[in-house]
Formats: C-alpha cells, structure tokens, sequence
C-alpha cells in the first residue's frame, strides 16, 4: 500500500511549494512561513537502483538505471499535482550529497512543471535562516549529485557482483559492500591482534614516603637504572625487594611546580559527537543520530517548533561569525569576562574536511537545555545537552592547574609522584571533565625522604581492546574511510548483517563474520584495502569539488575490480568444499553424510544430499530440564531471530514455545523470571509481579530495604531504593 503523502497547507490555496523530505522537517519549517506556502514531505528518496538486477549499464559509461522506489509513486502523483498549481517550487532535502540527489530525482520528475524550480539550503531549521535561504535560492549542484552517483554505482557493482559468491560458498542473503568490508577488516584484523597476543608478566610497586616534617605522600616505581620501565623478572623483583624495604633514605632528585593548561575542544562535528554520546551515555552511533536528526529537524516549544541544532552531518567545526559573536556575549553575561576567552578562537577543518556545513551547534543559544528540559525526550535532552555545552565551551577561557611532580632515587632506582589541582575551572565550568589527583608536599632537591612502606602488584601485560563503536568510528575517520552521513550505517550494517557483535560494549566479529573476512579480503585485498579505501573517498570529493569527472573514477576502480573478481569465480567449487565443514553423523531419512550449514539464525545439520534429500536438525541440541506441557518431551534450547528460547523439538507436529528463565528470583516477590529477548535487548520480566528491568536480578541483597538488587553496567542497583531516591 503507498504511503499517505504528508502535506501540510492553509485553506487558501498556496503559491510557493517548499518540497523537504522529512513531514517533521515540513511540519516546523510551515510554522515560520505564510500562507502563501505549501509544505510537502517526500518521505526520503524516491528514485534509487533496482534492487533485482544491476541497474548500472556497463557499456554505456557506467550510466545508473535509476526507477521510482515501490510505493512512492502515490507520493509523486501529489508532488507534481501540487507543484502544477504553484508559481515557484523549492526542493529543500538536507544540505549534502544525499539530499542533492532527492533535490535531482524531485526536479526530474518536476520537468513538465511550468513553475521554476529552485534549490533551498537549510543548515538550520530556524524562523530567520529558512527564511533567508527561501530568499536567495541556488541551483542544484551538479558535482554533488555526480558524487553521490558514483558512490552509489561503486557500492552498486562491488555488491552485485561480490555479494553471489558469498551466497555460493557460505549461504544466502549475505554481502560484501565497498567500505562495509573494510570496516569488518578491522575488526577482524584486531581479532587476530587480540588471539595472537602472549601474556607476560611484570611488576609494579607503589611506595610511601615520609619528610623530615612528619609530611606523606606515595609514590610510583618509574625507572630502573635511568630506563623507564617496569620489573620484568623474578630475578629483578628479588634483587630489589632485597634493598627497597622500610626506612631505606631516598634522596629528592627532581621537584617542579608547573602551571599547564588545559584549551576547550572545538564543537562537535558528527565523529566526535557519536564518540562523546557513545563514551558518557552508551548510545550507539545509529541512536545518536535518529536523536540529532529530532533536534535538527524542529521540536514543540511553547514559543512554537524550532530546529534545536545545526545540520548534524558534517566533519567542519567552523562556526559564522554571527554565531560566535552571539555566544561570546552569553559568556560574558552568564559567567562573567574572566571566563570569556581574550580572542576569538577559530578552530582549522583537516584537509579532507567539507567546510560548506558547520559544525554542530545549538541554532538558539538562549535555549539552554535545563530551561526546555520537559519539552525534550530524555534522550533529545542528553544529546542537547552535548552539543549546546561542548559549543559554550568553545569560547571560554583555557582551564588552569598547578602541577607538582617530584622523583626520588635510591640505588638505581626512581619513584615519582604528582598532584594536579585546579585553579581557575575555565571551560570545564561547563564542559566538566576537571582533574584533581596526588598530593606532594613542598619538597628541595637533595632533600632526604624515608620510604615507609612498599607494594609489589604483580600485573600481566593484556592484548589490544577491541573496539568501541566509538573508537571504530574514529579508526575509520582517521583513515579516510567514510563520511559523516555513513559511519553510523556502516557499523550498523556491520550488525545487522550478523558480521559482528557487541560483547560488553566492544564490537568483536561473529564466526560468520570471521568466515566472510577469510573468503573476501585475501582475494580482494588491493580493493578492500584501507588506503585504498580512503583514496576512492578522494576521488569523490575530487568529483564533488568538479576535479574530476565520475565515469573516469568508477572506470578506474571497475577494471582491475573485474580481473580479480573473474579469478575468484573460479575458485568459487573449491572454497565451498574447503569450508565444508562434516560430521560423524549421516542422514536419518537417505543415509548420506550430514554436513554444517550456515542458516538465518546461525549453523545446523543439513543431508548432504540437498535438495533431493531436505532433512536438517539442530547443530548442537542442548536440552533443558523442562517438560512439553503438551506433548512431554523435554524442550531443548532453539534460536530465533532476537536470541534463544525454549521449544518443543517436536516441531513441526508440537509448536510449544516459552521464554527462557534467569536463573535468579525476582528481586521483590522471589519468584519466577524469564527473559524476552526485543530489539532494544533483554529484558527480565517476573511471571508474577510487576517487576520487569533492563538489568539483570543479583543474587546479592540490599543492606537498606533486604529486596534483591540488580546489575545496572557493572554495578549493583536496588529497584527499590534507588528508584525512589531517582523519583
């Protein structure tokens, strides 16, 4: 069924159509505008490749096959009948390459409209800029619109024609994208850092010191005979526990005060805002941007729906100048001119930045988010919050802290202590994030101090973490790969496509993922390569900018791609036999040997005989001590689409199902548990009271109210207590 058009006019018939893609978007901008105005939705693109064949002619210079999206037809039917009435029509999708090719497929389908047609470009959904925009209109850029082609034919044809043999050798409905690859390249490859990486040992060693002033303070082992370093050996660990032992006179070898400085960071570009949500409220990249999208787009306010941020896709963090100037005097009137940083600071984009977008900023710096707090989703408030703080930041003055650090030195061997305190809070006022560490007295050089007490900790050196999303996200903004309006799909995709996982909170590659990477990369190691990754990224800014022509990049990428794409076809038989994966166990019905498969939910049992012989059975059937209640089998442990669950392994004759439980009791009543996997995660209900949590019921009870507690992110949370303490 098409989707209803989202259209939104007065009674009076309009003269003016303003065309955007998102109803939201069209919904806050109609509140600044006239009646002479009409405001329509496209709900997104409406043109794109099919999805049944290539849709890339080859031989007539690589030209897109672009059709209409199925169900939008009904969409664009209204447009053009809206459009035939109006006396100027202005495309207004978002300001990049995506929403420069919905402003071409919007004016191609526009073409027999007697209007003219003018691009708008709103960076901000505010009364002032829509306005302003809609005053002094462009053209639609031809260079963006070819970038955005010849990222799409690219990842068109790797797909196509990759995306087959995956289905060959592993199974169906996998991929191979163009940067999706190299991102899971990653990952794997720090896999393999991780499962290579060999323990040693080492020791620390923490000591306490006292002055002639009865003063204290600790100190860290730093170096053995002038080498920075740790102790290595038990060798090395007994020689120094032989001389480093209570009273042993240490002599004061160096003691600086200093004064460093801590500089604000410069506003959010979208990179760095994923990071920051990521690393102080666990959002994924994909949630931090369907809520910067909200905040962009426009919210309900008393004074009417206003757009809260800039335009959230960029990797420029500069700001107008009527910008800065405005939030410079909200410095100097709310916190005073000692927080006002002396000039102007202007921060400079990296080369490979596109500088025609700002960074991230609040449109409305009065706005504060504490004053419009319950007109935000708690969400839309933590977000706010971020950008409307990391941009007041930005033009205050640096933090300032004293700094001591003294080492002293016996027999070889130096420990070294510091104290940082702040003196003046500058940005972090706002920003927070205010160091404070240590203590060391007021010492001389040539001083004596006597050691009190002595630690030895024995550590292992530990492997590479894994990644983050965030710390991914920022791996591939390094390296080139990507833009702004892609890291979040990518690693997005990365998951849904079941390549990869997060394991407390780290992104690890899955087995299938793992399999993928050992079949593509070796093959198609010069193209899913980072640096040549990010050189194609070049290549489409170069296009963009009008230095080179698209056909000639994907030309350039399409000829060796299919010298080696015709190598891997013929090894596909052999692949497919090399993975193979076979089992003591034959076919109950034929009788032939039974093999591993890859499935939508993960590997089973299938006859070799396939599709002659269709039986197939559980790879691994693990049972548990719960009976059918209908047919008394014993149900075993299955796995669906949002994880596992208990079935009847009489299926298809016995169609029981339940959830699984937790193996601890509810947490108020003390009964009964289970776990409905969703979406959003698991979460633990009570059969029999209202209980039901995110977190994890604990074994452990509250020393206050005696109820049981729960796992909130590595710590332990009474729902009781500490929910009426939150309330």
């Amino acid at each position: 069924m098409a989707t209803k058009i989202k259209k939104i006019r007065d009674k009076k018939a309009a003269d003016k159509v303003v065309i955007v893609e998102s109803p939201t978007k069209a919904k806050t901008i109609k509140d600044f505008l006239g009646r002479e105005y009409t405001l329509i939705s496209s709900q997104g693109h409406v043109k794109d490749l099919p999805r049944s064949r290539l849709g890339v002619d080859v031989d007539n210079n690589f030209a897109p096959q672009y059709i209409r999206i199925r169900g939008k037809a009904k969409i664009i039917k209204e447009i053009i009948k809206t459009c035939k009435k109006s006396s100027v029509i202005f495309l207004a999708p978002d300001p990049d390459r995506e929403g420069e090719a919905i402003a071409q497929h919007l004016a191609e389908e526009l073409d027999s409209s007697p209007a003219p047609i003018k691009r708008a470009l709103f960076y901000e959904i505010t009364p002032e800029y829509v306005k302003k925009a809609l005053q002094h209109p462009v053209s639609i850029n031809a260079n963006l619109v070819s970038a955005h082609k010849a990222r799409r034919v690219l990842d068109r044809i790797v797909g196509y024609y990759t995306s087959p043999l995956l289905w060959s050798i592993i199974k169906g409905g996998l991929s191979a994208g163009r940067v999706q690859s190299v991102a899971l390249r990653l990952v794997c490859e720090k896999e393999e850092e991780i499962t290579s990486f060999r323990s040693t040992p080492y020791w620390n060693a923490v000591a306490g010191f006292e002055t002639a002033k009865k003063e204290l303070f600790q100190g860290v082992l730093c170096r053995i005979d002038n080498v920075f370093r740790k102790i290595k050996t038990k060798e090395e660990l007994g020689r120094l526990k032989s001389f480093l032992r209570t009273g042993a006179e240490f002599t004061v070898t160096s003691y600086r005060v200093t004064n460093p400085q801590r500089v604000s960071p410069p506003p959010f570009i979208t990179s760095t805002l994923q990071q920051e949500a990521a690393r102080k409220h666990n959002f994924p990249a994909k949630k931090t941007m369907q809520v910067a999208q909200s905040l962009y787009e426009g919210v309900k306010l008393p004074q009417g729906r206003i757009g809260l941020i800039t335009y959230m896709r960029t990797d420029s963090i500069r700001v107008n100048a009527g910008a800065i100037e405005e939030l410079r005097t909200y410095i100097a009137g709310k916190y005073g001119n000692d927080y006002l940083n002396k000039e102007v600071r202007k921060f400079r984009d990296r080369k490979a930045a596109q500088a025609g977008h700002e960074a991230i900023r609040p449109t409305k710096i009065r706005l504060e988010p504490d004053l419009i707090k319950q007109h935000l989703t708690p969400d839309q408030y933590k977000i706010y919050k971020l950008v409307f703080e990391r941009f007041v930041a930005s033009q205050m003055s640096a933090a300032r802290y004293q700094q001591k650090e003294v080492i002293v030195s016996f027999m070889g061997v130096d420990f070294r202590s510091e104290e940082m305190k702040p003196l003046f809070l500058g940005y972090q006022l706002v920003k927070g994030d205010v160091v404070e560490r240590g203590s060391v007295p007021k010492l001389k050089v040539g001083e004596t101090v006597h050691m009190r007490t002595i630690e030895f900790e024995e550590k292992q050196t530990e492997p590479p973490p894994r990644y983050t999303e965030a710390s991914l996200i920022k791996k591939l903004e390094e390296n080139g790969i990507g833009r702004p309006s892609t890291y979040a799909h990518i690693l997005q995709t990365l998951f849904d496509r079941r390549y990869a996982v997060k394991e407390n909170g780290k992104v690890a590659p899955t087995e299938l993922g793992q399999q993928v990477y050992d079949i593509i990369i070796p093959r198609f190691s010069n193209i899913f390569e980072v640096s040549f990754t990010a050189k194609m990224e070049k290549e489409l800014d170069h296009i963009e900018t009008g230095r080179k022509i698209w056909q000639d990049v994907v030309r350039e990428f399409y000829q060796p791609f299919v010298v080696t794409l015709n190598k891997m076809k013929k090894e596909v038989k052999t692949l497919k036999e090399a993975i193979t994966e076979k089992v003591d166990k034959n076919c109950p019905k034929c009788q032939r040997p039974l093999v591993v498969k890859w499935g939508r939910y993960g590997k089973f049992l299938a006859c070799s005989g396939f599709p002659e012989c269709k039986y197939s059975e559980n790879l691994e059937i693990e049972e548990s001590e719960k009976k059918c209640p209908k047919c008394g089998r014993a149900l075993i442990v299955r796995q669906g689409k949002f994880g596992k669950f208990l079935a009847c392994p009489g299926y298809p004759e016995c169609r029981y199902t339940e959830n699984l439980s937790h193996d601890v009791p509810c947490p108020l009543c003390g009964k009964e548990v289970i776990i409905i996997t969703t979406r959003r995660g698991k979460i633990y209900k009570c059969k029999h009271c209202d209980f039901s949590s995110f977190y994890p019921p604990l074994d452990e009870k509250c020393p206050k109210c005696g109820h049981g507690l729960v796992a909130k992110r590595n710590k332990q949370m009474c729902p009781v207590c500490d929910t009426k303490k939150k309330k």
